[in-house]
């Protein structure tokens, strides 16, 4: 029996947490019952990083309108396009379900929703992916959960924190819901000592303590907080640095800038590091001391929280969303309120003053995210998820 179509709906061309996830998810399927056929987003090209690793794995792509719900399109001036869009995207997913006679369409990230209804008016199964805890308008959830009710014939959640998210706007889908944890597939750490590629890049000497974050350069994700804490921090270890990773979005360039002024007000010019993102994420890791992850909002799952703990470091979020999930207070790592730079600032101190605590904390946390986020298991699971989807349709 040949393969089957499989729609899969993106939100993105990039590499950050929902892009890895989509690979994770394409390199599960049997060869021998599914062929892929992924659709990207027409209105946000960005790096073209995903759709460059589509090419390298000889998945077929398409570009197309879709009218992804994006915060910066809930305007007055932007609505109508978006809706001229959504409306393109239904039919284009629906048109491409029945003529590749899809077996499933999937549905990658919660803003994809054109691609959902495109599925089911096809009469094609739906399973859709959720990797956000939603912070929109009250109007435009109604209408993403009242689609996710009306079309998902499964759903799968990255972390309970999500799931969780999910039934309290739509408790009718608990039946329909299940938790399945990312997979986090980077090479494994061989214990705690560093890595030098970076230091010598940001000129951060060997020997200075590094404390650094991953992450979309973005308000949520709290490089603010660690600038604000790394100026309390260094008034007991004026030899530490700081770095944050990442890149922004085209239209978040004021953010950088922001950023940047705050850094050089707080007089950090000289111990802050901005650094572009980088494919090779294990180098940052291994140049760091501590990881911390100080996430204003909270994070659906944290996928660089555990990209850390596998490299054996020590890691610091904020104790709310899924990170409260991926880490065992004071044994894998350390929980601190939101937005509060002082505690923060007191949990760093706390590791940089005892390095056979942030070692023995990195060695464990190595241990338990290779046994709980191991790409195995989660390949397995979404097989099974898939598969029984597929047969029941």
């Amino acid at each position: 029996m040949s393969a089957q179509p499989v729609l899969f709906i993106h939100h993105a061309n990039d590499m950050y947490g929902a892009d890895i996830g989509l690979l994770h998810t394409l390199k599960s399927l049997d060869p021998n019952k599914y062929y892929p056929i992924v659709i990207l987003p027409s209105d946000m090209p960005a790096t073209g990083m995903l759709s460059s690793e589509l090419d390298r794995l000889g998945v077929e792509y398409h570009i197309a309108p879709l009218g992804i719900l994006r915060r910066k399109y809930l305007t007055a001036r932007a609505i109508l396009p978006l809706a001229l869009e959504f409306l393109k995207g239904v039919a284009y997913v629906r048109a491409t379900a029945r003529s590749r006679g899809a077996a499933l369409v999937y549905i990658n990230t919660i803003v994809t929703v054109s691609g959902a209804i495109g599925g089911k008016l096809a009469g094609v199964p739906v399973l859709w992916h959720i990797r956000e805890i939603l912070a929109m308008p009250r109007p435009v959830r109604w209408m993403i959960y009242k689609a996710i009710s009306l079309c998902a014939d499964r759903i799968v959640c990255i972390s309970r924190a999500v799931r969780d998210s999910l039934l309290k706007e739509a408790p009718t889908l608990a039946k329909k819901s299940v938790v399945v944890y990312n997979a986090v597939s980077v090479a494994t750490g061989t214990g705690v000592g560093r890595g030098i590629g970076l230091r010598e890049e940001l000129e951060v000497p060997h020997d200075a303590p590094l404390v650094g974050m991953v992450g979309r350069i973005t308000h949520w994700k709290g490089q603010e907080i660690l600038a604000e804490a790394a100026r309390l921090v260094l008034r007991k270890h004026p030899d530490a640095y700081f770095v944050a990773v990442g890149s922004y979005f085209a239209d978040e360039s004021h953010y950088l800038s922001k950023l940047e002024s705050l850094i050089n007000s707080l007089g950090l010019d000289d111990r802050f590091r901005l650094a572009d993102y980088r494919p090779n994420v294990t180098d940052v890791y291994r140049a760091l001391d501590i990881f911390v992850l100080p996430s204003i909002k909270p994070e659906p799952f944290g996928r660089v929280t555990v990209e850390a703990m596998t490299q054996g470091r020590a890691v610091i979020a904020t104790n709310h969303g899924g990170s409260c999930e991926l880490i065992q207070e004071g044994v894998t790592g350390m929980l601190v309120p939101p937005s509060d730079p002082k505690s923060l600032a007191a949990a760093i101190e706390l590791l940089l003053a005892d390095r056979p605590l942030r070692e023995k904390m990195g060695r464990t946390a190595a241990v338990y995210a290779q046994e709980n986020f191991g790409l195995a298991g989660y390949q397995d699971r979404m097989r099974d998820v898939m598969d029984r989807l597929v047969a029941a349709g």
